[in-house]
């Protein structure tokens, strides 16, 4: 019998548990920054907090009950509104897809025993969103200080100005934050008998020391063997805090078992610019180094100002230097200053952009996925959007600060956006 889908899996689960049901606040959870426990990662209200409560008295907290009362009475929470914004568009939330799917062997028996109010009596989790600290080697456009401590540390200011923040304000309580093991290793071994996936989260997931113990504690038991891990990564790590080799000293024993997503918006110059730590030659080692296991391996691109009137020439690059069958997604990037949106400013820039696209499928030259992104994003370049002065003046003196605090070059790095750039 053919295996069912993630898509299909949720669409089951909806079939029976209702059109807006969602599995995460039953049986998984996401550890964030400053041990700030919520139900997924979409969601910034807090089921607890790790640093003090364990993650099964936060399972039934009053927000954790709440939320799952108001899923089991068919409504659609809150805290829950960036699932709804995507299903509004007509698309199903990818949240809710992988919670319903990864949830489908014990969502049935956790409703069944959750009380009225939400209460939840048994404890079955298994999937889990953790992140160990903020430290990355990166400092790329589109992430945060909470999310990086290179920007926290050297690059708060830019990025302040780049997003169209007060540089005052803009991460100011903000410190490099460790959540540490303390509370999860045991957490999960205790539940080793449910967990089915573990996402191995960041910052830079493979330069954080507490991973290792996780991993080292799971081969130790032979759970390598039946719990899942996946994590993205930006290609730059192959050593672990102990000098061991990441890929055939760690994931080589998980094989199809394990899921790398390495991260790129370009190459050569582009790609240091929007990535600023990233080099082609040791991307490239690392993935190709990963590529010769049995770990499945992914690109993730993100379509952004920066790269949409060269994304033909990135989706060839790949294929050139990757492989003619390459697993990879071209997601959007929405920042409101950085989205390729921004191109709107001129008629002709977003004609530019769209072409681009297009003739990305007609050369047929690009990790493979993206011929299923591709005419999402055409559709959505072509929606008129206003693009406002404080947007203008943000990427503007945003650009003008990444260059004088990196001594980098826009305008030698992007010939191609010289006429945009004027326009700003």
């Amino acid at each position: 019998m053919k295996k069912k889908s993630h898509l299909e899996l949720h669409n089951d689960v909806v079939a029976k548990h209702g059109e807006f049901f969602c599995a995460a606040p039953f049986n998984s959870l996401h550890e964030g920054p400053d041990g700030l426990v919520s139900t997924c990662c979409k969601s910034r209200e807090p089921i607890g907090w790790s640093n003090e409560q364990s993650f099964e008295e936060m399972y039934n907290s009053d927000h954790a009950k709440n939320v799952r009362a108001q899923f089991l009475r068919g409504e659609k929470p809150k805290q829950c509104s960036g699932c709804w914004v995507q299903e509004d568009a007509g698309k199903p939330a990818n949240n809710r897809v992988t919670s319903n799917s990864h949830g489908y062997n014990t969502i049935d028996e956790l409703v069944a025993a959750t009380h009225s109010n939400g209460y939840l009596p048994i404890h079955k989790p298994e999937w889990l969103d953790l992140l160990w600290t903020n430290k990355c080697n990166f400092a790329c456009i589109g992430c945060s200080p909470e999310i990086s401590s290179s920007i926290n540390k050297s690059h708060k200011h830019s990025f302040a100005i780049l997003n169209g923040a007060d540089p005052k304000r803009y991460g100011a309580n903000v410190k490099d934050w460790d959540n540490s093991n303390a509370n999860k290793i045991d957490y999960i071994l205790k539940h080793s008998d449910t967990i089915t996936n573990i996402h191995l989260n960041g910052g830079e997931p493979f330069m954080q020391q507490d991973i290792y113990e996780l991993l080292d504690e799971l081969l130790k038991r032979g759970l390598h063997k039946k719990i899942e891990i996946w994590s993205h990564t930006n290609g730059s790590i192959t050593k672990s805090y102990k000098g061991a080799d990441i890929v055939n000293d760690y994931l080589v024993h998980w094989g199809s078992k394990a899921k790398i997503i390495m991260s790129s918006e370009g190459f050569g110059a582009r790609g240091e610019y929007i990535r600023f730590g990233y080099k082609d030659n040791k991307w490239l080692e690392t993935y190709n180094k990963i590529k010769g296991t049995d770990v499945k391996l992914k690109i993730q691109t993100c379509y952004n100002v920066f790269n949409a009137l060269v994304i033909d020439e990135i989706g060839e690059w790949f294929y050139d230097n990757c492989g003619e069958q390459v697993d990879g997604s071209l997601a959007l990037w929405t920042n409101e200053t950085t989205s390729a949106r921004m191109l709107h400013i001129d008629p002709l820039l977003v004609e530019a952009a769209i072409g681009k696209l297009h003739h990305t499928l007609d050369q047929n030259k690009m990790p493979d996925n993206w011929r299923n992104n591709i005419p999402q994003h055409i559709e959505w370049m072509k929606k008129q959007v206003e693009i406002a002065d404080w947007q203008r003046k943000s990427l503007r003196d945003g650009i003008i600060e990444l260059d004088t605090s990196r001594k980098t070059n826009f305008a030698n790095t992007f010939p191609e956006l010289q006429d945009f750039y004027a326009k700003l």
